[in-house]
């Protein structure tokens, strides 16, 4: 099933997805008083300043800037070096107003876009990523769109204004959890021949789905459904009406809560066809965000 509206796959169209989701965030921090920016949000130990605090700190470091070196041992929501290296550019500005956090981010969005327009660019050139790693460019935006509509979304939802729910931003966030389905898939005990399917409802529509088999000596296969694609390298399979199949159905905000794990799969809104516990562990099994 073809994820609509499609995430966008060419250099232009992941620049101009980019753009989208920076400016939202900008807008969204541009109508913030001091209380909306020190509300928390899902996302353990962040407010909602601290959220653009961290897309501009990594559009900094990715623009060339340094990553500050800054005390955060006593911080109890950090649990691994990832989180350490993401939470200094957050904390050097928890010191900055608001106010001034989203003018640093309405200017490096500015300065990303003039590096992002070079037109020697392509989707595999290497360039600078986070933990002063390297990354093809056309990966690098997937990435970031991913990041960064995922806290877009935690401001929205502190502030109470649910929204982007079809843009390039949210159907490549999808698109990463219909390839990343099969794999995460493996971790959820399932019988012989049982099927799961995860369909998303909209705004952007998609659906995922894995059908399990065990040869005689007991050994699990995972036979990817719907998607015709080979990132899994689990093969595709014809799925069968006679096939024990359980089918989970949530909306686009929903799905995408879930699966950047801010939600617990308890507090989320979805319905099922067929073994509500599979659909349980299925759901906990979904969160794949850092």
């Amino acid at each position: 099933m073809p994820i609509h509206p499609a995430p966008p796959s060419d250099l232009d169209g992941l620049i101009e997805g980019f753009r989208q989701v920076v400016q939202a965030v900008i807008d969204l921090g541009s109508t913030c008083s001091a209380d909306d920016f020190a509300l928390s949000t899902s996302c353990p130990g962040w407010s909602v300043q601290d959220h653009i605090a961290h897309v501009a700190a990594v559009e900094h470091f990715l623009e060339g800037g340094e990553n500050p070196e800054v005390e955060i041992s006593d911080l109890e929501h950090v649990h691994h070096e990832f989180a350490a290296w993401m939470e200094q550019g957050v904390h050097a500005r928890r010191g900055t107003p608001g106010t001034e956090v989203v003018t640093e981010l309405e200017e490096l969005l500015q300065r990303r876009l003039a590096t992002l327009a070079n037109p020697d660019l392509t989707l595999e050139t290497e360039v600078r990523a986070p933990l002063g790693t390297t990354r093809p460019l056309g990966s690098l935006l997937k990435l970031r769109l991913n990041d960064i509509w995922v806290h877009e979304q935690d401001i929205r939802e502190a502030l109470g204004r649910l929204g982007d729910l079809d843009t390039p931003a949210a159907a490549t966030f999808v698109k990463a959890i219909v390839v990343s389905f099969p794999r995460l898939m493996q971790a959820v005990p399932m019988e012989d021949a049982q099927t799961v399917i995860l369909e998303s409802t909209g705004p952007v529509t998609a659906r995922a789905g894995v059908r399990v088999s065990h040869d005689a000596a007991g050994e699990r296969s995972d036979h990817v459904l719907f998607t015709g694609e080979s990132e899994s390298g689990m093969g595709e399979a014809v799925h069968s009406e006679d096939d024990p199949t359980t089918t989970i159905s949530l909306s686009t905000e929903a799905l995408g809560r879930r699966a950047a794990g801010r939600r617990p799969t308890g507090d989320t809104a979805y319905s099922v066809v067929g073994d509500e516990d599979l659909a349980a562990r299925v759901l906990d099994a979904i969160a794949f965000t850092p």
